[in-house]
This record gives C-alpha cells, structure tokens and sequence, in this order.
C-alpha cells in the first residue's frame, strides 16, 4: 500500500534510509560516513520535515506488514537554480534492502509521477552518485535520462549525475 507520510512514519522512514544507504552506497562513499549514520538523527530530521509547513512538496511510503517498506519524497519546485518553476524534485527514494527487486520502488516512483501528472509540473528531476550503477539503472529503467549536469554531494565531494523526466501521461 502506498500512502502519504504521516509524522508517525519518520522512525520506519529513518530506519529504511539509513539501511539503504549502508548497502547501496559501501564502496561509494566513505566508509566512515556510513557507519556513523544515525536512526536518531535521520528520524529527527523526517520529524521536522513531515510536521513543518516550510517544505513544499510531498512524502509518500510503501507499507507493508504494518512497516515502511519504502519511500519517495519531493520538493515542489525544485531547489535546483536555474530548474524553473514547473519542475519538480525527487530528493530521495529508498527501499528496505530486504525488499529490493520486489517492485517497491518503481511503485513509489509511479505513484509520484502520477501525482505530479496531477499538477502544472512539466519534468523531474533527481540526483544521484556517478558510480551508483544500480541506482542509475533503476531511475532509467522509469524514464529517467541523464541530463548532462554534475555536481558534488556536499559531505563527501563524491560526484553526482543528475536525472530527468518528462511528465507526460502514460499512453493507455
């Protein structure tokens, strides 16, 4: 079942996203940074983030069994400069390492896009490391294409790539 976040969801939320980024990521960032990720600190932040009115845009989780199994969030319009106000912004979309390959994801990505079809919002965009594979497979595999810009995450300096999608309703 996929459904909007609630405040109540921000410890599976964390769990999911500090699980998934030891597994995706070892080997593409520093070790050191990964094992001193924190459930406290990350469900913290998804506290401030699904109760505060200052962050336009949207969160939603794939559930199962009672448990995040999953999860996409947005920003509404894109932080991006330069991105234009008809953007819009995946910031982050994680599943359960358990869970992977089961269809979690790409139901998440759908359910977002289908909620952007919903707006005045033409493309989306998100950012993803270079050396992510996987995760660039993946985004392709829904439509994403590599967009040509570049850029650094901010703790690490590991380069990044960012993808686009054209929102247009899917044929039927």
């Amino acid at each position: 079942m996929v459904r909007d976040a609630t405040v109540g969801d921000a410890r599976g939320i964390a769990e999911v996203q500090v699980a998934a980024w030891r597994a995706a990521y070892r080997g593409i960032l520093p070790g050191r940074l990964l094992d001193d990720l924190s459930v406290g600190l990350r469900e913290d932040f998804w506290l401030s983030h699904l109760h505060g009115r200052d962050h336009p845009g949207f969160t939603l989780v794939a559930e199962e069994a009672g448990s995040v199994a999953g999860f996409c969030s947005l920003v509404l319009p894109s932080r991006d400069e330069g991105a234009g106000d008809r953007t819009a912004e995946i910031v982050a979309t994680y599943v359960d390492p358990g869970r992977w390959g089961q269809g979690v994801g790409r139901e998440l990505l759908g359910r977002a896009r289908d909620r952007l079809l919903g707006g005045d919002w033409d493309d989306v965009t998100l950012w993803v490391f270079m050396r992510n594979a996987h995760g660039r497979a993946f985004y392709a595999r829904s439509g994403f294409r590599l967009d040509g810009t570049k850029g650094a995450h901010e703790p690490s300096g590991v380069s990044t790539v960012r993808m686009r999608l054209a929102l247009t309703p899917s044929p039927t």
